[in-house]
């Protein structure tokens, strides 16, 4: 089935080639129908109340990810509407980005470019659930470090002083691991973290996990399951410098090889029919030994690292599992109407 996919970006000028949305989009580049990209800025409404895109269609062929970019980059844009495609995957990043009323605006033109049948993947309605670190309270207890979230100052110090080691705290909205503390019970400081940290919204407080010390692991879950290819699952594991608690790349954490533990799997399997009923259809779960500290719905990365350490084509088969998940989506309404 030759299919018109979109793919939603922040912007052209912050698309790496380095990073995974830039191997999806090459990928699917090499497939059958038409791959257009736009940011945030570019959706937008006609006179005639469609939803359309200044989009950059990148011409099918086999692409190297710098190659793509470097293409989109100088391309010309082209109204698209948007509707009119079978489906658009979400690769943005709204904690990075400062247009936080463009993103707003992006998942509510989503939502009606859904409701006229158009596969969005995530969904916009589940985007807007887990755009920040409070959907961790919908996961069941063994599945995450115990945790609360607040914007008051005493409770925040009281969950802190109250345990016997150390707690975690950080922003409820954020990303590549920025103001992130270790704290312990007598932290002289603690009111001034806390402070700095309630200027930017609602704090998170977790239970800091001892197997932080060796690091956090990254698991790609599609449909609620592992992504896999002959027993190997996409994983990473990510170990902080010396001088960082933090795992983050960004942050100056390693990447390792890394696997899926059967406690890991006893995780997935509770939580995976949760993503599922969302519409987050391609989640990144951050692992520390076996909880989840992290949920990343909205662009989750590791592709280039999980493809170097396994040798095995993950992005292919990604993309292979997106266009078939479009494809079934519009043949089902296609019988049903």
């Amino acid at each position: 089935m030759s299919i018109r996919i979109g793919i939603l970006i922040n912007d052209f000028d912050s698309l790496v080639p380095s990073q995974a949305t830039a191997s999806i989009i090459s990928t699917l580049a090499a497939e059958d129908g038409e791959t257009w990209v736009f940011g945030v800025a570019d959706l937008g409404v006609n006179a005639r109340g469609r939803v359309v895109a200044r989009g950059r269609r990148l011409s099918r062929g086999m692409w190297h990810p710098q190659s793509a970019v470097d293409e989109l980059r100088k391309a010309s844009s082209e109204t698209v509407v948007v509707e009119q495609l079978h489906g658009v995957l979400v690769r943005t990043n709204p904690p990075r980005d400062p247009r936080i009323g463009l993103h707003a605006t992006a998942l509510q033109l989503l939502r009606f470019v859904r409701d006229t049948g158009v596969v969005v993947i995530n969904d916009p309605d589940g985007l807007k659930l887990a755009s920040s670190k409070l959907y961790l309270a919908l996961l069941p207890p063994f599945a995450r470090p115990h945790t609360i979230a607040s914007a008051d100052p005493k409770e925040l110090r009281q969950f802190v002083r109250g345990r016997e080691g150390p707690s975690v705290l950080k922003p409820a909205v954020g990303t590549r691991g920025r103001r992130v503390f270790r704290v312990g019970p007598d932290e002289q400081n603690l009111n001034e973290i806390v402070e700095g940290l309630l200027e930017h919204g609602t704090v998170v407080a977790q239970e800091f996990v001892p197997a932080a010390t060796l690091g956090d692991t990254r698991v790609i879950v599609v449909g609620g399951e592992v992504l896999a290819i002959d027993g190997v699952a996409a994983a990473v594991h990510r170990v902080p410098s010396r001088d960082d608690f933090r795992s983050n790349i960004h942050a100056g954490g390693e990447a390792q090889p890394g696997h899926v533990t059967p406690a890991m799997q006893r995780v997935i399997d509770a939580i995976g029919p949760l993503f599922v009923r969302h519409g987050l259809f391609m989640v990144g779960l951050d692992f520390i030994g076996d909880v989840v500290c992290e949920i990343n719905a909205f662009s989750a990365g590791g592709f280039p690292d999980f493809e170097r350490f396994t040798g095995k084509p993950f992005t292919r088969e990604f993309v292979k599992r997106v266009r078939t998940h479009i494809e079934d989506s519009v043949m089902a309404r296609a019988q049903a109407g």
